[in-house]
């Protein structure tokens, strides 16, 4: 019997790469990329996988050239806007985690409208990780925690690594079980991707460039988790 994966993760690289071998410009290569997340969320329902996380747009993509930046970020605006109903009819939970205070007005109200809308759905929750950096999350909730100790609404005895979790984007969310990371064997590193919730996490990396990532790639990594002796330090 295989091992229940929970939370999945994805870092969805090699999009620029994809469309540099098509003789396409690098936009094209994240269209794709789109494309194959809707996929990705089908199969994570076929295999009962309840939570998925994908590595959209980091805090470190913010250097890159500015009409990259706006394409990347007018895609997700269009995946939240036109992927409503399709997500309404499948089940599916839509929510941005990262530091949202560098969106603009418009673009934070088209996720978070998403959000309002499929915050009851339960057959796959999905997080979409847009500006999201692993120490600037862990940065956010210390100030957060911090702000509650001078209000005296936590004392500093109360603090265990569950409280601080519920200062984490993931709060109520389980860690990461499996991350899959496409791209190729030079790029073996997690990128500042959930450093807290996969610290027991099994890693899967594939030399597909994430546009040419299919069915049967998913199912290698989901066997590959299979076959591995989870202790998690026992």
């Amino acid at each position: 019997m295989m091992k229940t994966i929970e939370h999945i993760g994805m870092i969805m690289d090699g999009n620029r790469r994809w469309a540099k071998s098509k003789g396409f410009n690098s936009y094209k290569g994240h269209e794709k990329g789109a494309d194959v997340f809707v996929d990705v969320c089908d199969w994570c329902m076929q295999s009962n996988i309840e939570y998925l996380t994908v590595y959209a747009f980091s805090t470190e993509n913010n250097k890159r050239p500015q009409i990259e930046i706006s394409h990347i970020l007018g895609l997700v605006e269009k995946f939240f806007a036109s992927k409503i109903d399709l997500c309404l009819q499948k089940g599916v939970r839509t929510r941005a985690i990262g530091d949202r205070t560098q969106f603009d007005k418009k673009t934070l109200a088209i996720i978070e409208n998403a959000e309002a809308l499929t915050v009851h759905c339960t057959n796959l929750k999905v997080q979409i990780a847009l500006n999201y950096g692993g120490r600037n999350e862990i940065t956010r909730a210390v100030k957060k925690l911090a702000n509650d100790l001078i209000s005296s609404k936590l004392k500093v005895d109360d603090i265990t690594e569950n409280i601080l979790s519920t200062y984490l984007d993931t709060s109520g969310i389980p860690d990461v079980d499996l991350v899959v990371r496409t791209g190729g064997a030079e790029n073996k590193r997690l990128s500042n991707f959930l450093p807290w919730q996969t610290v027991y996490s099994e890693l899967y990396f594939s030399d597909i460039l994430w546009p040419d990532f299919s069915q049967e790639e998913f199912r290698n990594a989901l066997d590959y988790y299979a076959s591995i002796v989870r202790n998690q330090g026992k």
